[in-house]
């Protein structure tokens, strides 16, 4: 589907900053099929050319239908007073002169009948500590695709699964600001942990360690068999790294991850599943990975164990399906025959995406 962009759409005087302009992240951005409904995880970028800053006062999201109809707005803006209004639900509002300013999209949540063929979105700014200002207009038309896997993904782990931390609206893997500094550093373009996931293992209570997890030994899920997601040959792995202590520093220092960002990876594993599909497996134990670079594994192989090594503050497999082997885009993992915990039983197995907060089992 293509990107219809259409930007300045007021004319401000002269006196006002430059208009600022608006690029989705990613270009093409991608409708997740969940089991409760459909998701759309990309980030707005805006731009300012201008040598002021501005301030995002308002942003609207409206959808049309197949004959180019409106038939659904959503909008954050700035009624109520400075803490209660909906604006103020997006934590950095403030466009740099000269900069950039990603806004994670707001509305990330439809029904299922729901069709987001066509979308606009629109932001208001105003030059900064100017309130009386005009407030200057940019929009930009997005067509999200449906994503169609092209593996057929085995869940990576055994038994009963605490998702510890998904990819839903309020989850760290979604919240990469490529405007940051280690992004910038390493020109990191895109959210390669968009649809990411941090597996864990734990007891009935929800603990993930016996006594005080000052071991990696304490924690349940330490060891625990990880099996290939689905077949492919292994494009990359590293071993050796050792696993971390409860609340000690990992073993490197700034600069080093500063020269070679995938030491925050640990000890891990990447298959290319060779359709434009890859997984990452990070933060093994060490001394655990089973497989070479070159080497063909099939789907549901051991391939290593769960572990704490890298930047891992608790012993969890992080996993993720992205688009290159490298720091490409993410891409949503949806799981052959899962079932959720309702609290109730398991749900019916389904195939699709899990996220923060399940407990899951296939």
């Amino acid at each position: 589907m293509r990107l219809l962009l259409a930007c300045l759409l007021c004319i401000a005087p002269a006196l006002h900053a430059a208009v600022p302009t608006v690029a989705t992240l990613p270009v093409e951005p991608l409708i997740e099929t969940g089991r409760d409904g459909q998701h759309l995880n990309f980030d707005l970028v805006f731009s300012n050319d201008s040598d002021r800053a501005l301030e995002l006062t308002g942003i609207e999201a409206t959808l049309f239908d197949r004959e180019g109809r409106f038939f659904s707005q959503r909008r954050l803006d700035q009624n109520g007073d400075s803490t209660t209004m909906s604006l103020a639900t997006l934590p950095n509002r403030t466009l740099p002169a000269k900069g950039r300013l990603v806004v994670f999209n707001p509305f990330p949540e439809f029904e299922k009948a729901t069709w987001l063929g066509d979308l606009r979105y629109v932001a208001t700014f105003r030059p900064a500590g100017d309130e009386k200002a005009d407030e200057q207009r940019v929009e930009i038309r997005v067509a999200p695709r449906a994503f169609v896997p092209h593996t057929a993904l085995r869940f990576p782990l055994d038994g009963d699964v605490f998702v510890h931390d998904g990819h839903d609206f309020l989850a760290h893997h979604r919240r990469l600001d490529i405007t940051g500094g280690m992004t910038t550093h390493f020109n990191i373009t895109s959210n390669f942990m968009r649809y990411a996931h941090d597996f864990t293992i734990a007891d009935a209570q929800g603990k993930l360690f016996r006594t005080d997890g000052a071991t990696p030994e304490d924690w349940y899920g330490y060891g625990t068999p990880i099996h290939a997601t689905g077949d492919g040959v292994v494009m990359e792995m590293h071993d050796g790294m050792r696993d971390n202590r409860k609340g000690g520093p990992p073993p490197f220092t700034q600069d080093e991850i500063m020269k070679n960002l995938r030491l925050f990876l640990g000890n891990h594993v990447v298959i290319d599943h060779g359709n434009g599909e890859y997984s990452l497996f990070a933060h093994m134990k060490q001394g655990s990975v089973r497989v070479k670079p070159g080497q063909r594994v099939r789907a549901g192989e051991v391939i290593g164990q769960m572990g704490m090594s890298g930047d891992a503050f608790l012993v969890h497999l992080h996993y993720q399906l992205q688009s290159g082997a490298g720091f490409q885009e993410g891409l949503p993992a949806y799981f052959h025959d899962v079932q959720v915990q309702t609290g109730a039983g398991w749900s019916a197995p389904y195939t699709g995406p899990v996220d923060s907060g399940d407990l899951v089992k296939h």
